[in-house]
């Protein structure tokens, strides 16, 4: 079957790219998806990308004032629909009779899915859904101070909190159609763009806690993220011919194989790092190594070594030619042009993009091309959480596919993470915070996979499990033992998941990659940046100060781009599972995952019009899109159309600055939202502080609080899709945490147990 959702039908009643991408997304993979817009259409039809995000779907016009059409309407929903996708407010749905209550009180097979901009039952839940008024809102802004050589927030350009909901919403779907078919059950979830900015708080949040607690020491002074320079690993340097080249050699093998492939010899101490006596000289004679070769020649150089981190910086146009985004099918030829390719690479069932939208009548709403049958309900009660019963093993290290398969324990799914001895390095990072972050809801068992015994037991697992994910590069999985066929062979119905940088097709498909690589190689840095300098001579002092905002601009997002993609990959293969009764191997990258954050821009066409530029003290897209200072704090200021400019009363931009300076920050947030336009503070905190201190947070149970094997209860984050309002989540785990209990599960005696762990097969978390 190459469509394996060719028998469902969504209703996406949702406004804009959020629920656009997500069904989109099912559209590709043979979904019927009915988009139900106003008579005068999506006001968003005006984004370029609009023509993307329809593809594939019918779009139904309804006059919402006519209580026949909306009748039918509803009629059409309960009659044919699977699941419905909504971005309409919560009273507005629920006067229209097209809310949660009304439709499944009488269709209780039906899945429903509500998305909103700050949230249902917060202090904002009435502000408008714009993006960057909730990057404002959340610290999203002021976490990027730095960037320009200027004190206050940064506008944040790329648009990360839609591709996190967008992709959140289509995993929320897939898992509730899956969870459907299993027990003939629907289910209603929620989730916001300020959900989904969760998934960019890496350790944020546990710092403050931790800080709070005494567990990790408070910096006695703030640092200056406008003087800080990149760690050594993580820098950006400029080449001959003015091109930037990002490297992310993050691990002590990747920094050998730069300083081997560049010819750049380290102090007889090795690299220095921050508070080294050397890391000025060290870093100076880098950035001029780099100086004496063309962009292009280092990049050959780089990928005849294989083993190093780098690319050079473009612009989300110029991505669409990248060879591995070609060649991995992440840029397809669709209506006269290029968009997004499907994605992910599901081997056995491979999406296809869709033809431009078509118009349909009702009468074509309210019928199936194929019997729409409403399954049996099972008895008994079931989790509201849809990936219930489902199993996950995950053998991966650091953030993009660790923190993807905890999504999927967020979503119901027990989840096996299998550590080497030593745990994840990203244990070792930042206090061991970031690893807490992207290891909830898991179970831990620390396994040596280069020993007989501890392939023979992650075999084991596997052999029990709906789905696998690992990070490892091409070769890596065959050489321990747990490559596709190995697995397979074992159990038939698994789901394979492949998470690496480049893709398997490419000329990059056995070269490492980490975060800061897709943020260079996919367009959204050039775009945070307002563009590069590459024509004009540079010194090396002007060279340290690009690299220095690039590494403001190049911040952690690319890596929880690739998380979220991941938990949307899986649960397209489990769906698929059921249509066609047999597993797969599945390929996601981070080049194909980053563009799809950028979706925005990821697609030419003839008279496409260009990606905005932000402006050079990075405030904003222009007057009516853009931060201003006030008396006292910032705001950011969204104004949609000529009638809420005209409302404001002020000629141009200087008039506005000069009106922002008679008033405080909160003042003018409390005035103008109050008459319907969008306008937050946008300097109160950073995300942290934002999830402790906000009342927002506590309505919409951003923060949950979890168990702890050394800590106790703790704060965590929610969950980015909610499926039960005041639900319990498990926390984080401990490297071996489980790795006694699993191997009890797995039918190791006592005995077994403690040979496998005196001869460092396993090991167990000292608690």
């Amino acid at each position: 079957m190459s469509e394996p959702l060719a028998t469902f039908r969504i209703f996406d009643l949702g406004e804009g790219p959020v629920t656009g991408l997500a069904t989109m997304i099912l559209a590709d993979f043979g979904a019927d998806v009915i988009k139900v817009e106003p008579l005068g259409g999506d006001p968003n039809h005006a984004m370029p990308a609009s023509r993307m995000w329809l593809r594939g779907k019918s779009l139904l016009r309804v006059d919402f004032d006519d209580a026949a059409q909306l009748a039918a309407l509803r009629a059409a929903i309960l009659q044919t629909a699977d699941a419905v996708v909504t971005t309409l407010g919560k009273d507005r749905r629920d006067a229209l009779g097209l809310g949660e209550a009304d439709l499944c009180a009488e269709r209780g097979d039906l899945i429903y899915g509500a998305v909103s901009g700050f949230g249902e039952d917060g202090p904002y839940r009435n502000y408008p859904m714009v993006e960057a008024a909730v990057a404002a809102k959340f610290g999203r802004m002021a976490s990027l101070e730095g960037i320009a050589q200027r004190a206050g927030p940064c506008y944040s350009a790329l648009q990360v909190a839609t591709h996190a909901v967008a992709q959140a919403a289509a995993a929320a779907l897939l898992a509730s159609l899956l969870k459907r078919q299993r027990t003939g059950l629907g289910g209603a979830f929620d989730t916001s763009l300020m959900r989904g900015l969760l998934a960019y708080d890496i350790g944020g949040l546990q710092v403050e806690h931790l800080r709070e607690r005494g567990v990790i020491p408070t910096p006695q002074a703030p640092t200056d993220p406008r003087t800080t320079l990149p760690r050594i690993y993580y820098h950006a340097a400029r080449a001959q011919d003015g091109r930037w080249l990002q490297f992310g050699n993050l691990l002590p093998h990747l920094m050998n194989n730069f300083l081997a492939a560049t010819g750049i010899e380290a102090p007889p101490g090795g690299v220095p790092m921050e508070g080294d006596a050397g890391l000025e000289p060290f870093r100076d004679a880098m950035l001029r190594r780099i100086e004496t070769k063309p962009a292009s020649e280092w990049m050959d150089v780089f990928i005849r070594n294989g083993g190093v981190v780098a690319h050079q910086y473009q612009t989300t146009q110029a991505a669409l030619q990248d060879p591995d985004i070609v060649a991995n099918g992440h840029a397809a030829a669709v209506a006269g042009g290029i968009q997004l390719g499907p994605v992910a690479d599901l081997t056995a069932t491979p999406g296809r993009p869709g033809s431009a939208a078509k118009r349909i009548e009702m009468a074509a709403a309210g019928r199936r091309q194929r019997p729409f049958a409403a399954p049996v309900a099972t008895s008994g009660a079931a989790s509201k959480r849809p990936l219930a019963g489902i199993t996950v093993v995950e053998a991966a290290t650091i953030i993009a596919a660790p923190l993807g398969a905890s999504t999927l324990a967020d979503l119901g799914a027990r989840v096996i993470k299998i550590e080497p001895l030593a745990g994840d390095p990203f244990r070792n990072m930042m206090y061991g915070t970031g690893a807490m972050r992207c290891n909830t809801g898991k179970e831990s068992i620390c396994l040596d996979l280069k020993s007989a015994a501890g392939r023979r037991i992650a075999r084991q697992l596997t052999e029990r499990a709906d789905v696998f994910i690992h990070n490892y590069r091409p070769g890596v999985p065959e050489k321990l033992g747990i490559d596709y066929q190995t697995l397979c062979a074992d159990n038939p119905r698994l789901i394979y998941l492949s998470a690496n940088g480049y893709g398997r097709k490419g000329p990059g498909a056995k070269r490492p990659s980490t975060h800061p690589i897709p943020g260079a190689a996919l367009g959204g840095v050039v775009w945070q940046m307002g563009g590069l300098p590459e024509d004009e001579p540079m010194s090396l002092e002007a060279i340290r100060e690009v690299a220095r905002a690039l590494f403001r601009a190049n911040e952690v997002s690319p890596d929880p781009n690739t998380s979220m993609v991941v938990a949307t990959a899986a649960t397209l293969g489990l769906v698929a599972r059921e249509a066609t009764g047999v597993g797969q191997e599945i390929f996601v990258d981070m080049l194909g995952a980053n563009a799809y954050a950028n979706w925005d821009d990821f697609l030419s066409y003839p008279g496409k019009p260009e990606r905005p530029r932000v402006d050079a003290n990075m405030l904003g897209l222009g007057p009516r899109c853009r931060l201003y200072e006030c008396r006292a704090g910032w705001v950011f200021l969204h104004v949609a159309s000529d009638a809420d400019w005209e409302r404001l009363g002020v000629a141009d931009e200087a008039a506005l600055e000069a009106m922002f300076q008679t008033d405080d920050a909160d003042a003018w947030e409390q005035r103008l939202t109050r008459g319907g336009i969008v306008c937050v503070r946008a300097d109160a905190h950073w995300p942290a502080q934002f999830l402790v201190n906000d009342a927002c947070a506590q309505a919409e149970e951003l923060v949950v609080e979890a168990p702890h094997a050394q800590l106790g209860r703790y704060p965590r984050q929610g969950p980015i899709v909610r499926f039960e309002r005041g639900g319990s989540y498990p926390g984080a785990c401990l490297a071996g945490e489980h790795t006694q209990r699993l191997l009890l599960e797995l039918g190791y005696a006592d005995g077994a147990i403690a040979e496998l762990l005196e001869h460092g097969a396993a090991l167990q978390a000292a608690l």
